[in-house]
């Protein structure tokens, strides 16, 4: 033993002459560097050593280390990596196997180390990661609740993680103790520093540091070498050996107000939740920290802070515990959170039975009834007031129920004072019927209206209806008003609406609570009674208190539809766009209503500010073309804001209206409003507004499912509108996507009546993918209605070999007619003779189906050309054919007599035959 102490001890004395021989020759290179005038600091510093030296020198051979110079640049090399030096081979011996295990975590402990010294983590960042296997706070939080609960299960289950992570953490946990050696070392440390050779003390600091990293000593001794000089660095360090011997609840609350000092409030918290782990039980650290986490705005840890305050506390602090679990429950009652609420109260209840008082037993019982606990109300009730009841049973059961709940108190007061207040020791009566029930006139009345809500909601109404004459004609409504509406309230819930009415008339009439609140209820019970005339009286006061209430308006405006009186509903549900923030489902209802009683144009603005909301108001017909594309909604609002932005405006309108956030009505509906809108525009005729309205739903996201329907309507509308130009920008886009019959019918009907000649370009464009299409009909056609007959007939010739058919006959007889009526064609006879040729064709292709129409096609040719024998001819041929049940069916647009009788009596007119001619307009054509 004594060899191995003196073996130590020479070890020690070694390590401090090697580090004390770099520090010098740190000193002499950095002045012999100064004299040469070179500021650069060598990286490898190579040290000579004379034969005297070396002999000088008494130490063993073996143990002849290499002295180097250390060169620190910067925070980074403060603390080297953990690999243990030749010269420490003891600890090598020392080192147990589970050590062995945890080389790795040491590595990151120190690189975490590294990056909080270099700046890149914060203290409060180092803290979490270091410590991110052993939270017990989180464990004694989920612990306690677990218990206040009473689940048996849960708390075996709580406690078996707590003691699985316990086993974990004494796994992981690290060599913090120096071994004997180093301790020396350390005690030489100290000693330098106090002689004053601090570079020496640091040195040795960092030996220690990078042979055992998580010993607090060596940092503690550099926060202070550094206390004075680097008070940053200084306190770096002291946290770090803060963190390694965290038990010193003093030591953390002196590096919190450091950090404070510094202006860190974050890293001060972190500082006294250390503290508070080291000492659970200070309220005076829970209040520090909790008031710095106020001014730093987080709320959930400052209520968080003191709920794990009350769990800790004993009985003992039954003052503080009534305190700050009346705090939170005021708090997360604020914001809501009633489940918090109850959790905190039930400590009161738990661990203070003692000092409960009636403003605990209101707190409580009003959580539980607004968790709708009523059963475990009641049993707080009966526990804590004079409140008494009586159950349905026989005495033996009766006797041995009392017997068995004096035993139950015993063992439980004797056992666990928690599972008292919480399992009250009446349970096994409430199974038991209640027959009866004696509340004193001692009960304060707030616990008085808590009993009759209670009896109310277990469905005791009978009882409760006993209990309410002595309730409302001994209390004040003025005084106890909130408390009438609360009983009328938990009738109205069990549709009790005229004993509800008993309560709320003296409210109604009182001058504290008649609000807009109690009114409203008021109304409710009357609609709950089918009185639709004081209900409507009642929603009136509703709306003349609080004239912003959307639901009471809403609700007044159905008894008016009810009643048949929908002026007065649309005017209740009136909002003005200028001043008031609109409310989509209201303005929904009253657009309705409009349209119902046939004010249209007021249905049609309260439409268009309905759609306004998620629709692009169109400010001038030019904005149009940006639309007219079968793109996307979000394509049509970059290229109006891009058009809008050329002309120096927004895209959005100034004055525009504000509406509530509200889902309603539904996009179905309000689609299947637009339809009703757009139905509503043809219907009267309103073409430019049915444009106006189609065009605008194509810029609603919300519409953006239904964009392929809209723009077909937008086509309709430019049909009807006679707008070729838009029309034809959106009929363009169905040709290309879908070349069917209808889509080439389409674009025929928007040429027709087109101002230019785009769509010759776009048609020639396409021209030459099949052999046979409309599309080659429709370019023939150009031709023929321009002029260029030659061509037109050149096309129909065309199509006509590949796919005879009776409208392509008539097309070339029609073509060849008006060839042949021109000035300076040649071979008339020829074209009119190949022309009648076709017409024949034609009438054979069109079959005994289209007789009459071919009969009038035939006569028409004939007047054409000035046969009028024949035309006479044919068009009486037209007057005696029997059409057949299609044209029968639809006379006022295929029936041609109407037609032929009229051109009859253009050709006796021109032969001075009026009587003839009369004739024929008195017996077919009548206006």
């Amino acid at each position: 033993m004594e060899c191995n102490a003196n073996k130590r001890n020479n070890d020690s004395m070694n390590v401090i002459e090697k580090i004390a021989m770099e520090v010098q020759l740190e000193k002499s290179t950095a002045d012999d560097l100064a004299v040469s005038g070179n500021n650069n600091v060598a990286s490898v510093i190579i040290e000579e050593l004379d034969e005297s030296a070396i002999s000088s020198m008494d130490m063993d051979i073996n143990e002849f280390v290499e002295a180097r110079a250390l060169q620190i640049r910067d925070v980074k090399d403060v603390i080297p990596n953990s690999t243990f030096s030749p010269s420490c081979n003891f600890n090598k011996d020392n080192m147990d196997m589970e050590d062995q295990d945890m080389l790795l975590t040491i590595d990151e402990e120190d690189q975490l180390t590294k990056q909080f010294l270099n700046g890149e983590l914060t203290f409060s960042e180092y803290s979490s990661r270091m410590d991110q296997d052993t939270d017990l706070e989180m464990i004694e939080n989920d612990t306690s609740r677990a218990i206040i609960g009473f689940d048996h299960v849960a708390i075996q289950k709580v406690v078996e993680q707590k003691q699985h992570k316990t086993i974990n953490v004494r796994q992981k946990k690290k060599r913090r103790v120096l071994p004997p050696v180093l301790q020396g070392l350390m005690g030489e440390a100290n000693l330098r520093f106090a002689k004053g050779e601090v570079d020496l003390a640091a040195k040795i600091c960092m030996e220690i540091i990078r042979q055992v990293p998580s010993a607090p000593e060596p940092f503690q001794t550099l926060a202070m070498i550094y206390e004075n000089d680097q008070p940053e660095k200084s306190l770096q360090f002291a946290l770090i050996a803060a963190h390694l011997s965290p038990k010193d609840a003093d030591q953390w609350v002196r590096l919190a107000n450091l950090s404070l000092e510094s202006g860190d409030i974050k890293q001060a918290i972190t500082c006294y939740s250390k503290a508070i782990q080291a000492s659970p039980k200070d309220i005076s650290l829970y209040e520090t920290r909790a008031q710095l986490q106020e001014q730093n705005g987080d709320k959930k840890a400052y209520l968080r802070g003191y709920t794990k305050l009350i769990h800790q506390l004993e009985t003992e602090d039954g003052e503080y515990i009534m305190k700050y679990a009346k705090m939170l429950a005021k708090r997360y009652m604020q914001e809501d959170n009633n489940e918090q609420a109850l959790e905190a109260v039930e400590i009161i209840f738990v661990k203070c039975p003692d000092l409960i008082t009636l403003e605990e037993v209101n707190i409580m019982t009003e959580l539980l009834i607004a968790l709708k606990q009523f059963q475990r109300c009641l049993d707080i009730l009966v526990k804590y007031t004079n409140i008494q009841i009586r159950y349905k049973k026989n005495e033996e059961k009766e006797e041995r129920t009392v017997a068995n709940n004096a035993k139950a108190d015993k063992e439980e007061e004797c056992s666990n004072a928690k599972r008292k207040a919480v399992s009250p020791t009446w349970r096994s009566q409430n199974s038991d019927e209640i027959e009866s029930c004696d509340v004193p006139d001692n009960v304060v009345v707030d616990l008085k209206a808590k009993f009759l809500i209670i009896l109310i909601e277990l469905d005791y109404i009978s009882i409760a209806e006993k209990l309410l004459p002595n309730f409302y004609m001994r209390e004040n409504p003025e005084i106890s008003g909130d408390l009438f509406l609360d009983v009328a309230e938990a009738l109205m819930g069990k549709k009790e609406f005229h004993r509800a009415m008993i309560l709320l008339d003296p409210l109604v009439k009182s001058s504290n609570f008649s609000l807009a609140a109690v009114w409203l209820r008021h109304a409710e019970c009357w609609v709950g009674c089918n009185d639709v005339d004081k209900a409507i009286e009642s929603y009136e006061a509703v709306r003349k208190l609080s004239p912003q209430h959307l639901g009471a308006r809403l609700a007044l405006a159905k008894l008016y539809k009810k009643s048949e009186r929908y002026d007065k509903a649309i005017q209740v549900l009136y909002q003005d766009p200028e001043s008031d923030t609109l409310d989509s489902d209201v303005l929904y209802q009253r657009t309705l209503l409009l349209f119902k009683v046939g004010r249209y144009e007021e249905y049609f603005s309260s439409g268009m500010l309905l759609f306004s909301r998620h629709c692009v108001n169109i400010r001038r017909k030019v904005e149009l073309n940006a639309l007219a594309r079968a793109t996307g909604v979000r394509q049509r609002l970059d290229s109006l804001q891009l058009r809008r932005l050329s002309c120096g405006e927004k895209l959005e309108d100034e004055n525009a209206p504000t509406f509530t956030t509200n889902a309603r009505p539904s996009e179905k509906n309000e689609f299947l409003l637009f339809l009703q809108m757009c139905k509503l525009a043809y219907k009267l005729n309103k073409y430019g507004f049915l444009q106006r309205l189609c065009f605008t739903a194509l810029t609603s996201k919300r519409f953006k499912n239904r964009d392929s329907h809209i723009i077909f309507l937008c086509l309709v509308s430019c049909i009807h509108n006679k707008d070729s130009f838009y029309g034809y920008n959106i009929v363009r886009e169905f040709v290309r996507v879908c070349q069917k019959s209808n889509s080439w019918n389409l674009l025929n009907i928007i040429i027709q009546r087109a101002e230019d000649l785009r769509h010759n370009r776009f048609i020639m464009r396409l021209l030459g993918r099949d052999v046979f299409s409309y599309l080659h009909i429709m370019h023939a056609n150009n031709c023929l209605v321009s002029g260029t007959y030659k061509y037109a007939l050149n096309g129909y010739m065309s199509l006509f070999k590949v796919a005879p058919s009776a409208l392509l006959a008539l097309l070339i007889g029609v073509t060849q007619l008006h060839m042949a009526c021109q000035k300076m064609s040649a071979k008339k006879n020829q074209l009119v003779i190949q022309a009648l040729a076709f017409f024949k064709k034609y009438m054979q292709l069109r079959g005994e189906e289209g007789q009459q129409e071919t009969y009038y096609n035939m006569a028409r040719a004939f007047h054409q050309i000035g046969l009028l024998p024949s035309a006479i001819h044919f068009y009486k041929l037209v007057l005696k054919e029997n059409p057949g049940d299609l044209v029968k069916q639809h006379a006022n647009l295929l029936d041609l007599k109407k037609e032929a009788a009229f051109n009859l009596h253009l050709i006796y007119l021109q032969s001075d035959n009026h009587l003839l001619a009369r004739m024929y307009l008195e017996n077919y054509i009548t206006v």
